[in-house]
């Protein structure tokens, strides 16, 4: 996906108790919509998400990388804001992930 990754943000907390922020919103908006335009499918089973995050793009595929990373920031925030995205787009819930992949570089 031709998304720069970004790590899911903080919830933030009002007078009617927590929310996702606007950036990270319009971030996962991006996400869905990069995965729509690129055809991708929607899946109904249980799943296994594979994800390699880089400074300029997302790849998902089925592969392991063994090499030091060049991105900040830690792995499970990208893969939060990555998998709240791809909610109703690519899957129905992420609780439908039940294998999970993740690495940096």
């Amino acid at each position: 996906m031709p998304v720069r990754p970004k790590v899911k943000g903080r919830p933030r907390f009002g007078r009617h108790g927590a929310y996702t922020d606007k950036a990270t919103k319009e971030y996962e908006e991006a996400i869905g919509l990069a995965y729509s335009a690129a055809g991708g499918p929607k899946f109904s089973g249980n799943l296994r998400l594979t994800v390699t995050f880089s400074r300029d793009k997302i790849v998902c595929a089925i592969r392991e990388v063994e090499q030091k990373s060049g991105v900040r920031g830690d792995v499970d925030n990208y893969v939060k804001s990555l998998m709240d995205g791809l909610n109703g787009v690519a899957y129905d819930d992420d609780g439908q992930v039940v294998d999970l992949r993740a690495f940096k570089r």
